[in-house]
Parts: C-alpha cells; structure tokens; sequence
C-alpha cells in the first residue's frame, strides 16, 4: 500500500509539474509563431527630446565608463547617486539622506528625482549604472519605450551562460506591445514619457520598481508600449550566488504585485513563474526513465512530454546563442552546461516561491575595464589608460555596496 502511494504521489507531482512546463512552453510558442513581433513604429522624437537618467548608489568608475559610452546625440545626462560621486560629462544628482517617501531603495531615488528635478524633455531614458548604450536614434511616439538586453560576461561563466539562456526566452518582449498588460519590463535600458511618469510615479514599495511601474501605467488607462532593438549592455551577476538572490528578487517583486493585473494576466504570470522556479527539481522527472523504482502512469506519453520540454531548453539555448552572435566555442559550453545552467538559473525563482524576499538586494558590478568581453576592449584600454593617469586614491576599487 505504501508503494502504491508513492507511486501515486509521484504521479501527481511528476505530471503536475510536467502540466505546468507544458504550458508555459506551448504560450511561449503561440507569442513568437502565432503572435508574432509587434510592429515598432517610426522614430519621431530625437536624442534632443529625451534626458539620460543613470542609476547607481555610488559606483563612480562603473558609472563614468557608462556615461562616456553614450552616444555623443544625448546631451542631458544626469546621474541620480545615493552619495556624492564625480563624474565627467554628466550632472551629479544626490539624492538627500532626509528625502522620505513610500518607495524604498532604487524606487526612492526615482522618486526624489522625479519630484525635486526640472525637466524640459518629452521623454526620460533610464539606464542602470553599467548599461553601456552605445547607439541610439531617437524614440518612437509612445508612453513607455523598452530597450532591447544583451548582459555581458563579468566573473563567472555560468551566470553568463544563464544570461544567454534567458536572452533566448526574452525574445518574447518584442511581442508584449500587441498585449493589453506586458508581462515584464526591464528597467537598466526603458524610456518613460514624463507626462506619464508624473501622471503614475515611482511612489510604490515594491522590489521590481520596473515592472510594477509599467503594470500601474497600463492600469491606469490608455498606455502604450514599443519595443526598440537597440541592445544596451549590462553586465552578468558576477557569481552565482549573486544571480539566485536577483532572481528570487524579481519572482517574488512579480508575485507581490501580480495584484496590479486582471485575473486571466495573473494566472498567467503565477503559471509562468511556477514553470521557472520548478525546473530546479525537474531533474526528479527523469526518475521514471532511470530507475523502475518509480512508475508513472501513461508512460509513453510522459516520456513524450519530457522530450519536448527538453527540445524547448536546448531551443532557447540556441536562440540566445543567435541572439548573441557568439563564439562556436560559446555554443558547444553552453550545450554542455545546459541542464545545469537551466537549474541554477531556476534556484532563485524556487526560492522565491516558498519564501519570498521584501527586500532589494543590489547586485555588485565592476567598471568595464575588469570585464572580459570583446565588445567592452575599447572602453577597457580607454578607461585603464585614463586610470593610469589619476591618483591612487582615485583608482581604488569601488567598495562592495551592501544589500
């Protein structure tokens, strides 16, 4: 009888689990096939109309090499800091220690700059502080404008791997224009009409300010979105400790503010996340095809649908890999890497299911000149022969920022 239970349970757990992949992957199919990219409209309003707002706590050489990478059309820069830094080419914005508001963290300084700065232009681009932007034309006529993500490597190879990954599922944002609600938005590279921002504000506790500020935007009435394929480099979590508490930050900041969509979008965006935190246990599927220990009821058509899921992992490991244009060697580490990169990339997102976090961890980033990525050497000569001219105090490494 205890066998037969178990048996049972497994069943349940195994095809509930396989249920919940299924159908995440075939929505996933449905957006890139069926769905299709949504048209981006025709660039109407110049780098002139729109102002650079770079968020860091104090990274000053993390933020310089972002800001001397801007394209030389974007004129009005502005670094909101949470401490004084200096930084060249840029007007240095201090957010006061006594400034108190609802938001915490990163919300709280988009907050303070949002009341307390002037602003003539039409539109506000914000970027974190390593999001390197190297080109840009100017901005489509609408209210939110999202930036298309490409994360560099920095000190490890499997968060980097983890990224590319991800960056094969993430095609799917070129899609969320045609939807009423997009499921997500990535705040180091969005633009924001400032008649919105004013109209919505930053004013919201929440630990995903990006995503719950776009969901309370189209919330609040007629809003639209365009996706812009102008790649803004930001850089890999540099460990993969760093990267399972960013994960667990934005699973649980979705979760908590999932109240913000209709019922049909929140069932999605519950089934969706689940999918992501259970591939961390997705290897017990494969207990039934190792082992006759365990029996799962239709096993044919369970090894059927684990087959498929594994098409789908190895497929947006491809994709991202397009994405990216990389090195074949990439690709070949990558495929080998995959199952386990696919579980780490998971670990937060399970670990966000069972005890969310509160709280905004930030994730510690290094100037460019300490990347290894081919498409950062020209900053990196530029900014070690600029450090080689400063003083040593000047060229101390920045303090880890604690969470």
């Amino acid at each position: 009888m205890d066998y037969q239970l178990a048996n049972l349970l497994f069943t349940l757990f195994a095809w509930t689990v396989l249920t919940i992949f299924f159908v995440a992957t075939v929505f996933w199919l449905i957006e890139i096939v069926i769905i299709g990219r949504a048209r981006r409209g025709e660039i109407e309003h110049e780098p002139a109309e729109v102002e650079v707002r770079v968020m860091t706590v104090a990274a000053e050489r993390v933020v310089q090499a972002t800001v001397d990478q801007l394209p030389t059309e974007l004129d009005t820069i502005r670094v909101i800091a949470e401490r004084p830094i200096t930084i060249d080419g840029a007007e240095v914005c201090v957010v006061p220690s006594e400034f108190e508001c609802e938001a915490t963290r990163k919300g709280r300084a988009l907050e303070w700059a949002r009341r307390e700065l002037n602003c003539n232009a039409s539109y506000i681009l914000y970027l974190d502080e390593d999001t390197l932007l190297r080109e840009f034309y100017g901005l489509p006529d609408a209210d939110i404008v999202q930036l298309s993500e490409q994360p560099i490597r920095s000190d490890s190879w499997l968060t980097y791997f983890a990224e590319i990954f991800r960056m094969g599922f993430q095609l799917e944002q070129a899609v969320f224009p045609k939807f009423r609600y997009p499921l997500y938005a990535w705040g180091g590279g969005i633009a924001v009409r400032k008649e919105l921002e004013d109209q919505i504000t930053w004013d919201v506790n929440t630990v995903t300010e990006d995503t719950n500020f776009v969901w309370r935007a189209f919330q609040a009435g007629e809003c639209d979105l365009q996706f812009l394929n102008i790649r803004a480099m930001n850089q890999a979590p540099p460990s993969v400790r760093e990267m399972i508490y960013q994960r667990r930050r934005w699973i649980s900041g979705a979760a908590r503010d999932s109240h913000l969509l209709p019922r049909r979008y929140q069932l999605l965006s519950l089934m969706r996340n689940a999918a992501w935190g259970l591939v961390f246990v997705s290897p017990l599927l494969a207990l039934p095809l190792v082992t006759p220990v365990t029996v799962v009821l239709f096993p044919v058509v369970y090894g059927y649908g684990i087959l498929f899921q594994l098409v789908g992992l190895f497929g947006w490991a491809i994709l991202g890999y397009w994405y990216y244009g990389e090195r074949p060697s990439v690709l070949v580490a990558l495929l080998v890497t995959i199952p386990l990169v696919a579980i780490i990339h998971a670990a937060g997102a399970f670990w966000a299911i069972f005890q969310p976090t509160t709280e905004f961890r930030v994730t510690q980033k290094v100037p460019p000149a300490e990347v290894e990525d081919s498409r950062t050497a020209e900053i990196a000569v530029t900014e070690k022969h600029t450090d080689s001219e400063q003083t040593t105090e000047e060229t101390e490494p920045v303090e880890p920022r604690q969470p």
